[in-house]
Formats: structure tokens, C-alpha cells, sequence
């Protein structure tokens, strides 16, 4: 699974959720792009910041929110029990 890791940095789970949830919101940012003129134009949203490399980072950072959602659901049930 291809994950992002801030472990190098020190964070704990929580934060890194938080982090990874900040740079989704940039990644998933998009825009309205007009195309064609007059009454058959057509308003489509795009990406932002849209390569190929960009769509590897979002799908980077669905897995590791998916990640460690998991994990911390994990950890909250070994603690309440």
C-alpha cells in the first residue's frame, strides 16, 4: 500500500491524520473551466494542480487516510475495552 509517512518527523497518528487532511484539501481543489462560446458553452471542473504526478499524490493520500483512520479506529477500541 502506498502511504505518506511523517513518522520521520515525529508525528503521532492523529497528527499526521490532520496533516494528510490538510493537503487533501489543496490537492482536491478545483476550478471552473469555461469551454466553447455563447449558449453552448460548458462550465467543467478540473484539478488544480493536474499532472500525472498529481493524480499518483491523491491516490497516495486516499490510502493513507484510509490508513490511518483504520489505525486509530484500531486504537480506540483497544482502549475503551
Amino acid at each position: 500500500m502506498n502511504i505518506i509517512s511523517y513518522e520521520t518527523y515525529g508525528y503521532s497518528d492523529e497528527q499526521t491524520l490532520k496533516q494528510v487532511k490538510i493537503l487533501e484539501h489543496v490537492m482536491f481543489k478545483t476550478k471552473e473551466v469555461k469551454k466553447g462560446r455563447g449558449k453552448k458553452a460548458i462550465i467543467t471542473h478540473e484539478f488544480v494542480y493536474n499532472t500525472e504526478e498529481d493524480d499518483e499524490v491523491r491516490e497516495k493520500i486516499i490510502n493513507t487516510i484510509k490508513h490511518y483512520e483504520a489505525k486509530l479506529e484500531t486504537l480506540s477500541k483497544k482502549n475503551n475495552k
